[in-house]
């Protein structure tokens, strides 16, 4: 059973994590996971009119915060660590740092991460000045990988810290293709040591870098398991009353929902991290059956249709159905389930159809949320609405230029054998503290799930092995990648990355769409990029 309200007042809100006793940082943490970045214009999110005092009280922890130093804890686990802790004893940031001792006795800064909520404090600074005091008392050297991009405002972050590009020093060895390494001198280091030893060291670390991003992925991923344990026995305790009487508000099903995705985001990219083994499980975080057996509440929705903002091709929008329009939220979510093919065979496997009611167990089951992609058909032409974070609509400008970019560079250019082709944003909308994105529907699936359906789906599994059209795939796509970083300009590439890949499809009958030249080999006529 559950109340009819969708969303207490702020001030109801408020109370409820007082009297929970959520403290700074997990009512940070979920006020991020829930409403991702809040806005004054954004009525159901703790906003500026709600939890008045946050600013003032993360100004105080802030400042009253110190840095630890120890050992990382864990089999063969080789770092020295940092921490910035509160008084209490959470962390808000931390520094993994390594000694090399030969050529040249070095502190290599591995990975530096501030807690999200609490980024633009000054807390990063802070522990990097730390790190290079530390380095000046220890008289060794320091050495870092700059990636930070040079259009962020903080590129010259360490540069101000008294940094100096490896460039400056030494000439840089020849198919170094990592990123922007930096070293900071402690000036006991002639310039001649420096220049007859700090090849060596370079060269000596980028043979253990396998390695050492394996430790620091493993070290990563146990921290993050921490967070999503604190932050599950935070909802428990802001929820409790509901889920000892049964009763769920939409706000409960809400938070949990965000949290569950969340998880399973972070659950398919450790799967891509560095040599990661899998030895820390997130089966170590185990939902109760109460929640598991929640009903979802994916989407927000604020009575107040004040938020509603449109971008991209407004001669379509003017065109589309009037309830589209009127009501963008409510019809949106209205329209049917963009039929993937995991998703029809866990119906079918499931004895499950349309319209699905679908619980956390759910979604934990099927490792996404399947509400994020809705279709339509429209003047004989197939649409998609994609739901995604209002905050990730800022970029969508950027991307739909780079893929024109793309389109027009690509004009008439076969990559491999392939034809790159691009589906492009159409229209971008904010409303009711919800995010859509439209696009054409397309007769592809995603990469990964086109490499899925080869691997495990049993009508396509002999086709696999005799063709190998998985690493056909992933050859492809590592084709277009390459060619991406050739002819796209540098302020462009970093964006590369985010881009997603789309494997051509038949959706009626879940088979690839693979062409044969003449030597019999298979190969893809055209690829999408969105």
């Amino acid at each position: 059973m559950e109340t009819n309200s969708f969303f207490l007042t702020s001030g109801q809100i408020e109370k409820k994590f007082q009297e929970a006793g959520i403290g700074l940082k997990e009512t940070l943490a979920l006020i991020q996971m829930t409403w991702e970045q809040p806005s004054p214009e954004s009525n159901p999110a703790p906003s500026g009119r709600l939890f008045n005092n946050l600013d003032r009280l993360t100004f105080s922890t802030v400042k009253g915060t110190r840095i630890n130093q120890f050992k990382a804890n864990g089999p063969d686990q080789p770092f020295q660590v940092f921490e910035v802790n509160t008084p209490s004893g959470d962390v808000l940031a931390y520094l993994n740092m390594l000694y090399l001792r030969k050529p040249l006795p070095c502190y290599y800064l591995v990975y530096v991460e501030v807690a999200s909520s609490f980024r633009g404090k000054g807390l990063g600074n802070r522990i990097l000045q730390v790190f290079r005091d530390f380095v000046e008392t220890k008289g060794t050297l320091g050495l870092l990988d700059n990636i930070i991009p040079p259009e962020d405002p903080t590129f010259d972050l360490y540069t101000k810290l008294g940094w100096l590009p490896l460039e400056a020093l030494i000439e840089v060895p020849e198919g170094l293709d990592r990123g922007h390494y930096m070293v900071y001198n402690p000036s006991i280091f002639k310039k001649e040591l420096i220049k007859l030893k700090l090849p060596k060291l370079i060269f000596n670390l980028e043979k253990k870098r396998p390695v050492i991003e394996m430790r620091d992925n493993e070290l990563m991923v146990r921290r993050t398991i921490e967070e999503f344990q604190d932050i599950y026995r935070a909802l428990e305790r802001l929820f409790q009353k509901e889920l000892e009487t049964g009763r769920a508000t939409p706000l409960m099903r809400f938070m949990f929902t965000k949290f569950t995705t969340k998880l399973l985001g972070f659950q398919r990219r450790i799967q891509e991290l560095v040599g990661y083994t899998g030895g820390e499980s997130l089966e170590q975080l185990s939902l109760s059956p109460q929640v598991r057996a929640l009903f979802i509440q994916p989407f927000n929705f604020d009575p107040e249709r004040d938020d509603f903002q449109l971008s991209g091709e407004e001669h379509l929008w003017k065109v589309l159905p009037p309830k589209i329009k009127n009501d963008s939220t409510r019809a949106i979510e209205k329209l049917p389930l963009y039929q993937r093919p995991f998703l029809k065979q866990w119906m079918a496997d499931n004895k499950r159809s349309e319209p699905l009611k679908l619980t956390i167990a759910d979604l934990l089951d099927l490792g996404f949320d399947p509400t994020r992609l809705r279709e339509f058909w429209f003047e004989q032409q197939g649409y998609m609405f994609e739901r995604t974070t209002p905050s990730l609509l800022r970029e969508v400008e950027t991307r739909k230029g780079l893929l024109q970019k793309m389109s027009r560079k690509a004009r008439g250019l076969r990559i491999g054998q392939t034809q790159l082709k691009v589906n492009p944003p159409l229209l971008w909308l904010k409303d009711r503290g919800n995010g859509y994105i439209l696009r054409r529907k397309i007769e592809a699936i995603h990469w990964e799930e086109a490499t899925y359906q080869l691997k495990q789906n049993a009508g396509l599994q002999f086709l696999n092995q005799n063709l190998h059209l998985d690493k056909r795939i992933v050859k492809i796509i590592q084709d277009i990648k390459d060619w991406g970083q050739l002819h796209i300009r540098s302020s462009d590439r970093e964006m590369l990355h985010d881009l997603a890949y789309f494997v051509p499809w038949n959706l009626e009958k879940n088979r690839p769409l693979f062409s044969i030249d003449d030597n019999a080999v298979p190969y893809l006529e055209s690829l999408w990029v969105a």
